[in-house]
């Protein structure tokens, strides 16, 4: 696996652009962003599984960009979960908490880096705000992934202190650049994951607590857990953008 070198950057897609050529600066600019964005982007429905979960890790087979071609395009995805479920952060929640997309393509070897920014949605579709940070990570066997960190500010492992929680998110927007390959090579497949560290759990309701805690005795024990995991991921932080 290699991964991107860090570097700052905003995306907005062809549609976004388009929609502000037609529209004046106002002072609520950025909830005008944000709706636009949201606007231009192609929904899908995830299955997250059961309720009631509190769990570590929960994947998804994604397979809605299948037959993508992989050309340096633009596109934005806003993934919400079925049957009226959602992610709650608790306060023990690793803040290396990640929603990460990968996608499977029928190319060899490294292609480049799908490059992009992202945000936790709420019960409404609106960006829940805050900081966005994201990596992306490229896969000798062909495959592109892009991770969100909602907990991070920056890419030093900054906590993100405009989310309190315990939080709850209804789906997450996201919007990609796929690198440049060739007109042949294409999507072939999937998958979604909301991953924290073992034992700093998160959960997927409805039917969860409204909050789970740290043991007092195990606060220090999981700081330097969270420290050590964010100098682990660093070289995967690749763009910071404020909603």
């Amino acid at each position: 696996m290699i991964f991107g070198d860090p570097f700052l950057m905003i995306s907005l897609s062809q549609c976004l652009l388009t929609r502000l050529a037609r529209r004046p600066l106002i002072v609520g600019a950025l909830a005008l962003l944000t709706a636009a964005r949201s606007a231009c982007a192609t929904p899908f429905v995830i299955d997250l599984g059961n309720s009631r979960q509190i769990t570590s890790q929960v994947s998804a087979s994604f397979g809605g960009l299948d037959g993508t071609t992989v050309l340096g395009q633009s596109l934005s995805l806003d993934l919400t979960w079925a049957n009226g479920k959602f992610g709650r952060l608790f306060t023990i929640t690793s803040p290396s908490f990640e929603a990460a997309i990968t996608l499977r393509t029928n190319g060899s070897g490294i292609l480049g880096f799908l490059q992009g920014t992202g945000f936790l949605m709420d019960a409404n579709g609106n960006a829940i705000p805050g900081w966005g940070i994201t990596g992306s990570a490229s896969g000798d066997d062909g495959s592109l992934s892009l991770g969100l960190f909602p907990l991070f500010k920056d890419e030093q492992g900054t906590p993100n202190d405009d989310l309190l929680r315990p939080l709850d998110f209804f789906g997450i927007h996201y919007d990609l650049t796929f690198p440049v390959a060739d007109s042949s090579v294409f999507v072939t497949g999937g998958q979604f994951d909301l991953v924290s560290y073992p034992g700093q759990v998160f959960g997927v309701g409805p039917g969860v607590p409204r909050d789970i805690v740290p043991d007092f005795g195990a606060t220090f024990l999981l700081l330097g857990i969270g420290v050590a995991l964010i100098q682990g991921i660093r070289i995967r932080l690749i763009s910071v953008s404020r909603q």
